[in-house]
């Protein structure tokens, strides 16, 4: 096994897999001992959903058909050190059983980053290319991301770059990661102008979703993960918003009689949506509900505040925008504001880096992808399930005003005193 800087590099040793294609089914592709779900996304990308599926990755891998030269695992330091050997031990297994059977072992290699979004950078990504040519990998390769939502981006982008394009299949271990950002193709790194701006549409071939994955979550990085759940809910599910507002408790505890039916059913919604706009020309855009002011919050504010602690604000800011627009209820605005409030995420804008305001918010928000003609787009929630199908535009100076009257709040300012700006 050969390994990146996070750990000693030895020798690469052989081991054998193989891989690939599963058509789009509803049906279990492939046998196994673990009781699985399917969700097909787009072309022969599929999304498999079951408790216990680490061990069998391998094994189903190669019953689809895959068998590259490479297997290059990237994953953080400390997922590796949760589930890193048992994914390799599974790899050695196979290898054992194809060998047996008359077939090749392909190498497997091991590069560990360190956690946390400073690591989706180009530097980072650089150095993997590097590590992966030292290794003489080819074409011939498959990325396998074990990790949240930082792995699985720079993974991603990683494989739809190399000798311009190699397979990847994602193996998501945060609910964020698990219910959307594996999902759909969407890869990117972060640049100093701001999140995800430099990237490529590339579909994982299979995203394994082992809910088992996620019993090593703290609370905070459950809750943050479920924000995108309830998120899809109000945008495009009442009964999906409405079972996360009533069983908020089952579901922060991860509660299989619920989270297995709310995990599944977000990502089913996402790749719905994928498969009618892979590229986000339109509908998908719409999935970035609360990522507009959200994105331009974390901007400003990570490491302090997580991706889903962000977007729960930008989603009750961007239901606000909704409802100064004529277009959604004030009871709606409170009814979202509180199923956030209940998971214990935060749901007004924090206080800012001093110095940062509202010119630095907008400029922020002036680079966001959705964006057209050089105005602001976000996406129009109607009421608890409904949205307009595309990102609509939205005058500045009623974007100014929700902003400036959630810094006058942070700020501590009456709500008389904010109500004049």
């Amino acid at each position: 096994l050969a390994q990146g800087p996070a750990g000693a590099r030895a020798k690469a040793r052989p081991l054998e897999a193989a891989s690939r294609s599963v058509g789009r089914t509803f049906t279990r592709a492939m046998p196994s001992s673990v009781e699985a779900r399917e969700i097909p996304v787009i072309g022969d990308s599929l999304v498999i959903v079951g408790n216990g599926l680490l061990d069998e990755i391998p094994s189903r891998l190669r019953q689809a058909g895959m068998s590259p030269g490479f297997f290059v695992v990237v994953s953080d330091r400390t997922v590796f050190g949760h589930y890193g050997q048992r994914l390799l031990g599974a790899f050695e297994r196979e290898a054992s059983a194809a060998v047996a059977a008359g077939g090749r072992a392909p190498k497997v290699l091991k590069y560990e980053i360190e956690p946390g979004e400073p690591s989706k950078n180009r530097n980072v990504k650089a150095a993997i290319e590097d590590f992966m040519l030292e290794h003489r990998c080819t074409r011939d390769t498959i990325v396998v991301a074990l990790g949240g939502g930082v792995v699985g981006d720079l993974s991603g982008f990683l494989a739809a770059t190399y000798m311009r394009g190699v397979p990847v299949v994602q193996i998501p271990t945060s609910v964020m990661a698990m219910v959307d950002s594996s999902v759909g193709g969407k890869t990117a790194i972060n640049v100093p102008a701001g999140k995800n701006l430099v990237g490529a549409f590339h579909q994982p071939r299979f995203i394994f979703a082992d809910m088992m994955l996620l019993k090593t979550l703290h609370r905070r990085e459950v809750v943050e993960g479920l924000a995108e759940s309830i998120k899809m809910g109000v945008i495009r599910d009442k009964g999906l918003f409405e079972l996360m507002e009533k069983e908020f408790e089952k579901m922060m505890a991860l509660d299989p009689s619920v989270a297995a039916d709310v995990i599944y059913e977000s990502i089913r919604h996402k790749a719905d949506v994928v498969a009618i706009d892979p590229h986000e020309k339109g509908l998908r855009a719409t999935l970035n509900y609360g990522h507009t002011i959200g994105h331009a919050i974390e901007g400003l504010m990570s490491p302090e505040l997580l991706h889903g602690e962000c977007v729960a604000i930008g989603c009750v800011l961007e239901a606000d925008l909704a409802h100064r627009l004529g277009k959604l209820p004030a009871e709606a605005v409170t009814r979202i504001r509180k199923c956030f409030e209940a998971y214990g995420l935060p749901v007004q804008m924090p206080k800012l880096p001093d110095g940062k305001g509202l010119p630095e918010l907008m400029a922020k928000m002036a680079v966001d992808k959705k964006n057209a003609g050089g105005a602001i787009r976000c996406t129009i929630i109607t009421g608890v399930g409904t949205s307009i199908d595309n990102p609509q535009p939205v005058p500045q100076d009623i974007m100014e005003a929700v902003l400036q009257d959630a810094l006058a709040a942070a700020a501590g300012e009456p709500e008389a005193k904010r109500a004049k700006h």
